[in-house]
């Protein structure tokens, strides 16, 4: 265990359960904010409108042909590549 990591479970241990609950939900937002970082832009959907937007272009690449319909697993095994 790092120093750090080792200094941040000694800080949470003196903490009331209260706060440390707030402390997690924290600690899993900057998760996200990281994953989100590391994540290619057409895999990130800011709001309803960028949902739809891109769900318009990816409909306009199978009907151009230049993307397949993918079933809910092959969609899941693409994602579990990057």
């Amino acid at each position: 265990m790092t120093v750090t990591k080792k200094e941040l479970y000694d800080t949470i241990d003196l903490i009331p359960d209260s706060v440390a609950k707030e402390l997690l939900n924290y600690a899993e937002y900057l998760t996200s904010k990281y994953i989100e970082k590391t994540m290619p832009e057409e895999l990130i959907i800011k709001d309803n409108q960028d949902l739809k937007k891109k769900l318009n272009e990816r409909i306009k690449k199978i009907e151009s042909g230049k993307a397949k319909m993918l079933t809910i697993e092959e969609a899941f095994e693409e994602i579990d590549k990057l």
